[in-house]
């Protein structure tokens, strides 16, 4: 299952997603919400470890710190409930081109 994002009944941006890729959902609902400034953000943070110009960038948000590196983006539960999710740079960047796509429609 590919991911989808879409505006619920109320309004509020949802991601659907693979269930081994819930944490993604979760922490684009509860961190980047729907502000197209935070997604835009961590594009930014990504492209400067993609050119070298940072090692390593994390931000902790509403539920979940975000860690990035040049080999991995790591999401962390700040509950601890669940167990991190590693993701490459590049499953994140589009998920998060995704995300601001459907902002934008807002």
């Amino acid at each position: 299952m590919s991911n989808r994002f879409i505006f619920d009944a109320n309004g509020d941006p949802k991601a659907e997603t693979a269930p081994g890729e819930r944490l993604l959902g979760r922490f684009l609902e509860a961190d980047i919400q729907g502000s197209i400034r935070r997604c835009t953000a961590v594009l930014a943070a990504l492209d400067d470890i993609a050119a070298g110009r940072r090692k390593r960038w994390q931000q902790t948000g509403n539920a979940h710190t975000l860690i990035l590196s040049k080999r991995r983006a790591r999401i962390q539960a700040e509950s601890g409930s669940e167990p991190d999710l590693i993701l490459s740079p590049a499953r994140l960047r589009q998920a998060l081109l995704d995300w601001r796509a459907l902002l934008h429609k807002a």
